[in-house]
């Protein structure tokens, strides 16, 4: 967590364009000091100093602009070397295809690799299965129904599709939209309480602030992959919306109401 001191700017030219992607933790904390003007006083933060604490939260929804794909080959064989032989040549030609497709060597990944025996109820070895898995990043999604497609046909029946998830590339602007929107929030309510109980609002203590990102994911299995490159036409793709939530705490001075100094 850290602290920014904010300067003597109103509220929301204070708290400005912060953006953390994930989850975030921000205080901004004003204080008294030796430069301080008469005519610009700091809030009355201390201890004993009347205050009113206020938690709301703000949203804000984005398009996901990246998907990410799990996806990998998946074969048997009587022999360890058949099978290791039989994957890699089918691994090879998905990556090939991938690239092909315009994804880059960055955005492929391998996550997953393993070779494990077969056996009967009997216990006896009947052969060996290897599975390798990657994590491919499709920055086209309009594209993305296509790529599927085509690296599903590119394995045959040893292609396993087995999840994807969509995100915003750059939560920085999404995160400030939901950050802004909580302050807002805040800012209401603390005004509609001071009303009610006859104080104003004389300045921001400190902000807290913790934001967290909930991408929307959606599985996708092999079937789904077999049934696009039987139709010939390209697997369908929805990204649909991702909301971000900003959970906010602002610790408000309190000063008498100015209605109370009139009469």
């Amino acid at each position: 967590m850290r602290h920014i001191i904010p300067n003597r700017r109103p509220l929301f030219t204070t708290i400005g364009p912060l953006a953390l992607a994930g989850i975030a933790g921000i205080v901004l904390s004003a204080c008294t000091n030796s430069g301080t003007s008469a005519a610009t006083p700091t809030p009355a933060c201390g201890s004993t100093a009347p205050k009113l604490t206020v938690q709301a939260s703000g949203q804000a929804t984005a398009t996901p602009n990246l998907l990410t794909l799990n996806i990998g080959v998946d074969v048997s064989d009587p022999t360890a070397s058949a099978a290791l032989t039989d994957a890699n040549d089918k691994a090879t030609a998905l990556s090939n295809t991938l690239q092909l497709a315009g994804v880059a060597k960055a955005d492929i990944q391998t996550t997953n690799f393993s070779i494990q025996p077969n056996f009967a109820t009997n216990g006896t070895i009947t052969g060996y299965q290897v599975t390798n898995t990657v994590l491919v990043k499709l920055h086209n999604l309009s594209a993305s129904g296509a790529v599927i497609d085509a690296a599903a046909r590119s394995a045959g029946n040893a292609i396993r599709v087995n999840g994807l998830t969509f995100s915003v590339d750059d939560t920085t602007t999404v995160d400030g939209t939901a950050r802004a929107d909580g302050i807002r929030a805040a800012a209401a309510h603390a005004r509609s309480m001071a009303t009610a109980a006859g104080e104003s609002i004389n300045g921001v203590c400190s902000i807290t602030d913790s934001t967290t990102n909930y991408p929307l994911t959606s599985s996708f299995d092999q079937a789904s992959a077999g049934a696009g490159a039987a139709a010939g036409s390209p697997v369908p793709v929805q990204p649909g919306t991702q909301q971000t939530t900003a959970q906010v705490t602002v610790i408000y001075a309190l000063g008498p109401s100015t209605a109370s100094h009139k009469g």
